[in-house]
């Protein structure tokens, strides 16, 4: 994508760099950007908030809900739950649940805005006042895209965040003018922030790369002393390891290292052999909108904005030029190589993509013009359309009427598992996770024969309370038929919420909450239903044999079985499971009988 072109002009005469004009390089020099940058930074923050009270979405209520349950026991990296993600992450998430219900969007409106001033800290070490200001709001649009999901708190928003700090400390390290002492400080702040990126989402390498580079490149061009930058550097990969072998020594003293080894790279070699083998199109599909939201958000308009300010100047590679370059193709692999091409994918195309901007909008030429084009126009798109947005995505969604559903049907104690995706679900209704892969990928990768899955329903001390069907049984072609036949002998058809079955487990009584979803206008969100998959391998409709029966304990009675209205749901060899929709709450059983 070129996204990782950034060119520093520097004069040159022979071979020799001619420092330029201090107003236009180097930390400290020229005016203070503080106004322009701080603002920038608040907006980001104020338009994040427009978000808050909205549902989670998948990805980030799943996370929340490992977080939750992280430190009550299991046999799995994080608790009962297994997740392919680092540790920082979780932790991120846990500290979120600590500020409420919001918690979770509040930290990703603090990340963002943190984000954007960290943008801005780096173009003013790399060129100065002009170039923050620049930095600062390209990193507002790519802050506040609704397109790109950056109002949710994931492992991309929390990575870029520490990419960009550990660039813009790296940069101030190795060019600034600075005492000794406080670049050493600033290389260990750059090393550290460069671990904590790759311990939010494994494939940031970003930071490290950039200040492996800029380092190298700095001392064979001899501009920085050789001291002082061996000084930076020992900081640097001192700080670098503090955070790694806090990680690796919280992970030996659980599971293992291997097990936060295998989460953070080897599965994702397996999974990729999965989604090869696999004839669903969804990720082919996913990559062509996500082509498609990096035009409309203004990213792909950018880069080549970037490529063309700074075509001249790609053959002078300057030590700036070169750390970016690397940065930005590690960037653009690690969205590439990414397989599932969600629309938050972007995000990690931010951090060189925010200092190119700002270094190239003040370089001579009349190329700067067209970066500070493609940065204006996005920026007041953002700040019309972003309202608009979030007044969508705050909308009430089937996903957390189902949550709020099972919390209102559950009693203290209960378990839930949610067949195969939208781990949101279990987050929403607080109910203790019962099956430890709340993801589809998880599941096809680790459990393809749902082997577990099944062990796990029939298990009297581990089966879940409530099973809740989101997507059809045999979905990517899994082998669920040991799962239909424990729902149909141990569970019982309880409900049809927002046209999603629920089960229960047999023998308990529970009150039936009405459908919220009837009647209300509720609807499945466009956001989550993005790319969703096409069931293949499953029947059009649940089927329930003739005369299945759910008994109401209040009444004493039998009732005939509900109507079957969610899609993609079928019992191989026609089991039967009992199924029930109440209009109004009432105490029923899960019968044995």
């Amino acid at each position: 994508m070129g996204i990782g072109v950034i060119v520093v002009t520097e004069r040159v005469v022979g071979t020799a760099e001619v420092t330029p004009r201090p107003a236009r390089e180097g930390a400290g020099a020229g005016r203070p950007a503080g106004p322009a940058v701080a603002l920038a930074g608040l907006l980001t923050l104020a338009l994040h908030l427009l978000y808050v009270t909205g549902p989670l979405l998948s990805d980030e209520g799943g996370l929340a809900m490992v977080a939750r349950w992280w430190g009550s026991g299991g046999e799995y990296l994080y608790g009962p739950q297994w997740v392919d993600r680092p540790p920082g992450l979780i932790a991120t998430f846990w500290v979120a649940n600590l500020l409420g219900p919001y918690g979770v969007r509040i930290v990703a409106g603090l990340l963002a805005a943190a984000f954007v001033l960290a943008a801005g800290w780096a173009g003013w070490a790399a060129r100065g006042a002009r170039a923050a200001t620049w930095s600062a709001w390209a990193a507002f649009f790519l802050m506040n895209s609704p397109l790109t999901q950056t109002f949710a708190l994931n492992g991309e928003l929390v990575a870029a965040t520490w990419t960009m700090a550990g660039v813009a400390a790296g940069i101030h390290a190795v060019r600034g003018r600075v005492s000794y002492r406080s670049a050493v400080a600033l290389g260990a702040l750059a090393g550290t922030a460069a671990a904590a990126a790759m311990l939010a989402k494994q494939n940031f390498a970003d930071a490290a790369v950039f200040l492996l580079v800029l380092g190298l490149a700095e001392g064979l061009t001899g501009r920085v002393r050789r001291r002082r930058l061996l000084a930076v550097a020992g900081a640097a990969g001192a700080g670098f390891a503090l955070p790694v072998a806090a990680a690796a020594g919280w992970a030996y003293t659980h599971t293992g290292l291997g097990d936060l080894v295998y989460a953070m790279y080897g599965f994702r070699v397996d999974a990729s052999m999965v989604i090869a083998r696999s004839a669903y199109a969804g990720p082919d599909s996913r990559l062509r909108e996500l082509l498609g939201i990096a035009l409309l958000s203004g990213i792909v308009t950018l880069a080549i904005a970037v490529v063309v300010a700074g075509r001249r100047q790609v053959r002078r590679c300057s030590p700036l030029f070169l750390a970016c370059a690397a940065a930005g193709l590690v960037e653009v692999a690690g969205v590439a190589l990414g397989g599932n091409y969600s629309p938050h994918y972007l995000i990690g195309l931010a951090p060189m993509l925010a200092l190119a901007a700002g270094v190239l909008a003040v370089q001579p030429g009349r190329g700067r013009w067209l970066v500070r084009l493609f940065v204006v126009v996005p920026v007041v798109a953002t700040l019309i359309v972003s309202p608009a947005a979030a007044v969508q995505v705050t909308r009430e969604n089937t996903v957390q009427a189902t949550g709020e559903w099972l919390e209102r049907a559950a009693e203290r104690g209960d378990s839930v598992a949610v067949l195969y995706t939208h781990a949101n679900v279990v987050n929403a209704s607080g109910l203790r996770p019962a099956y430890p892969y709340a993801w589809s990928l998880p599941v096809r990768t680790l459990d393809p024969q749902l082997t577990l899955l099944a062990a796990t329903l029939t298990d009297p001390r581990r089966a879940p309370t409530w099973v809740v069907g989101w997507d059809a049984l045999r979905t990517w072609d899994l082998d669920a038929h040991r799962v239909a036949r424990a729902l149909a002998t141990d569970y019982v058809r309880f409900a049809t919420v927002c046209d999603h079955p629920v089960w229960l487990r047999r023998g308990l009584d529970r009150t039936e909450p009405p459908d919220p979803c009837a009647g209300t206008g509720i609807q499945e969100s466009s956001i989550e239903s993005a790319g969703r998959p096409a069931m293949p391998g499953s029947l059009p409709v649940w089927t329930s044999s003739p005369g299945a029966r759910s008994r109401s304990s209040a009444r004493g009675r039998s009732s005939p079985a509900g109507p079957a209205r969610s899609p993609g749901w079928s019992s191989p060899s026609g089991c039967s499971t009992g199924a029930s929709a109440g209009a109004s709450a009432t105490t029923r059983r899960a019968s044995s009988t």
